[in-house]
């Protein structure tokens, strides 16, 4: 990999949410003695040195990295996603969730790669659309603030109103959401 391929994206990861069904923190969650945002973090170094987290949470410091607060207070993934383009100089951003431990790099790239085919590539699987693995354009600021200030939070929603593209993946398990203590568990054993 090419130094300039490895600094070409912000990498912006969503620790925001309530993260009810996990009981706590979905990115300060543990997963073979690492934090979820550890874990991700080590996929994208492969991809970016440029990172940043976007949540409230102040516990989120100890990571080192620079924090984004949403503008637009517990409006959930559009919100964090809006923070993000609002606080870019850059024209694309990756967005990550902070509930997919088990992301690798290789994902990664080849969004990079696809990044200016639309203005929202995601990731999809076999069962699943990826939202929060994809590449956001600037472009879509205006379009995000609007549904923003109507209240209009639902995130397929929204990204039906752009110019979107999906890339198939197969691997489903670099996509696996933890978001339970039942599928932490399960991971957990998985990897053991």
């Amino acid at each position: 990999m090419t130094e300039s391929f490895a600094h070409n994206i912000p990498v912006y990861i969503l620790c925001g949410g309530k993260s009810s069904r996990m009981g706590r923190d979905k990115g300060l969650a543990m997963l073979q003695e690492k934090h979820f945002i550890d874990h991700i973090i080590s996929g994208i170094n492969e991809v970016s040195k440029e990172i940043v987290l976007v949540t409230q949470n102040s516990e989120y410091s100890r990571f080192g990295l620079p924090i984004v607060n949403d503008h637009y207070i517990d409006k959930g993934p559009l919100g964090g996603i809006h923070a993000a383009l609002k606080h870019t100089d850059r024209e694309r951003i990756l967005i990550l969730s902070c509930d997919i431990p088990l992301l690798d790099a290789s994902v990664l790239k080849r969004l990079i790669a696809e990044k200016k085919t639309a203005d929202i590539i995601f990731a999809e699987t076999a069962t699943n659309w990826h939202p929060l693995i994809g590449i956001y354009s600037k472009r879509i600021l205006k379009n995000l603030e609007a549904h923003l200030e109507k209240d209009q939070l639902r995130l397929f929603d929204f990204i039906k109103t752009n110019n979107y593209r999906a890339l198939n993946f197969t691997a489903e398990r670099a996509f696996t959401n933890i978001n339970t203590p039942e599928v932490l568990a399960r991971v957990e054993q998985e990897l053991n």
